[in-house]
């Protein structure tokens, strides 16, 4: 009986060191594949980020744009109603018709609407006759 207890005991020995063997060979062939698989992985992921910002980039160029567009629209409009009270005041104060005057009220709207929201300067273009540009920390040349 102690002969078959001690031989038992040596196929499980024999079978452990053969499973011990085959787990570290599967491994030192296994590594390599292993790292390439995590590499590849690592570039997907990598790749896939790089999509998702440039398409953030884009969304924000095209947003920026069509800001650009509706600032621009925004600012035409105000030109168009500066130079519409233009006309009308010269008007009432009995020169309609009279340029100067239409340019002074221009130049008078142009200058409040940058103190009351702040910009440092704007160029304001109505038409071929009249271009006015305005910058609020300049003194008139006429003072």
């Amino acid at each position: 009986m102690a002969n078959e207890t001690y031989s038992m005991s040596a196929s499980a020995v024999v079978v452990s060191g053969l499973l011990a063997l085959l787990l570290v060979g599967g491994g030192l062939v296994g590594c390599p594949y292993y790292k390439v698989w995590e590499r590849k992985m690592a570039g997907q992921a990598e790749l896939q980020y790089q999509q998702g910002a440039r398409q953030a980039l884009i969304a924000q160029a095209a947003a920026e744009d069509e800001a650009a567009i509706k600032r621009a629209e925004a600012a035409t409009r105000r030109v168009l109603g500066w130079t519409d009270a233009a006309r009308r005041g010269c008007a009432e104060l009995g020169r309609p018709g009279d340029r100067q005057c239409e340019e002074q009220m221009l130049r008078d709207a142009a200058t409040y609407s940058i103190a009351k929201e702040g910009h440092e300067g704007v160029i304001i273009s109505v038409g071929a006759p009249v271009s006015v540009a305005v910058d609020p920390t300049r003194r008139p040349a006429s003072e």
